[in-house]
């Protein structure tokens, strides 16, 4: 595994329409253009998400927080998961958080329209499955996607798929959900035979069925882009969300005039809610940050 593997991007420089965009008719966050920008996940695999962010926005301070104390989220009732991001909301908020990013796919299919439906002004960004450009990509027709059980299983992801798969467009999507993926990630367990086995387990049907673009619907999976594509061989696309998922808070925060007027680099706080040296290990790894403060939640 590499914290470096190539996944393809989705295009990330393209102009956004203002107008199709439901964010960008919220109310003004100029007075809130100091504050942090919020960025949360189940564990560390949200950081493949925050180092997109970090990228394009350098100037912006950051609050990452992980709760790996309760991963996977895959695994949870979608009431639990909503309870969760009301917790982390009410924090955020307290942080002075001008934004707050969803890092996890999981807990955006379970809970992101409840969330948004509970703080109407807040700036939530939730990610969703890159199904839309997989379809545009796909040259044989066929896509699979890779997330946790919770998300396939997810009304949120089913509608997605509806409306953006035509019946009559000869698409066939294979959803799979790979349980233990994230939780391995997060703990380091990404080497020898039984980490071999796992990968099989889920990527083997992919290759059989001949997927030629596979989206990475969980924030873990880029980390691990390079045993999937050595499974699946060169020629298959990976599609990731981050680098979207960074122009769209961008996008957002301009039009909002949310952006910060800092012209010096910004600073990432870093919290999870279960922390030792080997999480401050994977941390440091995962970040491609060399020094990394990490602290405590107790939430």
């Amino acid at each position: 595994m590499t914290h470096t593997a190539y996944v393809e991007a989705l295009d990330a420089t393209a102009p956004l329409n203002p107008n199709a965009l439901r964010a960008a008719r919220g109310p003004s966050l100029v007075h809130l253009r100091s504050g942090p920008i919020g960025v949360f996940d189940s564990g560390l695999g949200g950081l493949s998400v925050w180092r997109h962010l970090h990228a394009r926005m350098p100037n912006e301070d950051f609050i990452y927080v992980a709760d790996n104390a309760n991963v996977p989220y895959g695994d949870k009732s979608e009431a639990w998961i909503r309870e969760r991001m009301v917790v982390m909301t009410e924090w955020f908020l307290a942080q002075g958080c001008k934004a707050i990013v969803w890092a996890c796919n999981t807990a955006t299919a379970a809970g992101a329209t409840y969330i948004r439906e509970r703080y109407p002004d807040v700036f939530f960004v939730g990610l969703e499955p890159a199904i839309k450009p997989a379809v545009q990509l796909t040259q044989n027709k066929k896509i699979a996607m890779l997330a946790t059980q919770r998300t396939v299983d997810s009304a949120k992801y089913q509608a997605l798929v509806q409306r953006t798969i035509q019946v009559d467009s000869g698409v066939q999507l294979q959803s799979i959900a790979c349980v233990g993926w994230a939780q391995a990630i997060d703990t380091g367990r990404v080497s020898g035979q039984m980490w071999v086995n796992l990968l099989a387990q889920y990527l083997e049907p992919v290759r059989v069925f001949g997927a030629d673009v596979v989206v990475l619907g969980c924030t873990h999976y880029p980390f691990i882009a390079d045993d999937i594509r050595a499974y699946l061989g060169e020629n298959v696309v990976l599609l990731d969300s981050g680098a979207p998922v960074a122009r769209y808070t961008e996008s957002i925060l301009d039009i909002r005039d949310g952006r910060t007027m800092a012209k010096e680099l910004g600073q990432t706080r870093n919290y999870a809610t279960c922390v030792d040296e080997a999480v401050r290990a994977r941390w440091q790894y995962f970040s491609d940050v060399a020094h990394i403060e990490l602290s405590v939640l107790n939430l």
